[in-house]
């Protein structure tokens, strides 16, 4: 009598599917074309960058006017 249980098959992970299609793309560009994809990820950065500042003033300036709002209800 065997006691081990059956062995199934190794299933992929969920992201590994998703992983290989990126590869295959990314490989598949020209050097040229993965330098200008590449030149986008600081862009992207510095765009995030700025909307966070935006965020923090508009974030402030609401505050600002509600405590004004807050004081004239005294």
């Amino acid at each position: 009598m065997d006691s081990l249980p059956s062995a199934s098959p190794p299933t992929a992970s969920p992201v590994a599917a998703p992983l290989r299609w990126w590869r295959k793309w990314w490989r598949g560009l020209s050097p040229t074309r993965q330098d200008r994809f590449a030149a986008l990820a600081p862009l992207a950065a510095v765009l995030m960058f700025l909307a966070a500042i935006v965020a923090a003033f508009w974030y402030l300036r609401a505050e600002e006017a509600e405590r004004e709002q807050e004081a004239l209800r005294r």
